[in-house]
């Protein structure tokens, strides 16, 4: 990506608060509201319980497509909305590993909110790792990547 989109993506990313992530089940795909937070390569992590059916369908489909807009700021009736579909795939931020620590920092900092559901030993946390991207600004300006 160029650092015109990066910076797009960037401002996308931090002004919104929670995205869809679409897992696919065995059968059908399931879409969630999740929050989530982005690291600086633009990985995004999500946290989830351990049962949850969109977390079995990450151990057992990690290709997932997440989609995130700032419909509140746009025009709806003339789509003039910012919004990015990313495809990437998913793997588990091990509780115990070096990464779990600050990578739950910069999803706390973002979603303070989220930080009862850290004292559950259930809890697991996702990075999706982007593969590929479609963005489109309330602007007009659009591009995709793949990385």
């Amino acid at each position: 990506m160029e650092a015109a989109q990066e910076e797009r993506l960037a401002a996308l990313l931090a002004e919104v608060q929670v995205a869809i992530l679409v897992t696919q089940g065995e059968q059908w795909p399931t879409a969630t509201m999740q929050a989530f937070a982005e690291t600086p390569e633009f990985d995004l992590l999500f946290i989830m319980n351990d049962a949850s059916e969109k977390f079995q369908n990450l151990l057992k489909h990690p290709y997932v497509t997440v989609y995130l807009d700032a419909r509140e700021k746009g025009k709806v009736e003339t789509f003039e909305i910012s919004r990015v579909l990313i495809q990437g795939i998913a793997s588990e931020v091990a509780r115990d590993g070096a990464e779990w620590e600050p990578m739950k920092e910069i999803f706390l900092k973002k979603s303070p909110f989220e930080a009862p559901f850290f004292k559950y030993p259930t809890l697991r946390m996702m990075r999706v790792s982007p593969r590929r991207l479609s963005y489109a600004g309330a602007d007009r300006f659009t591009f995709k990547a793949e990385f």
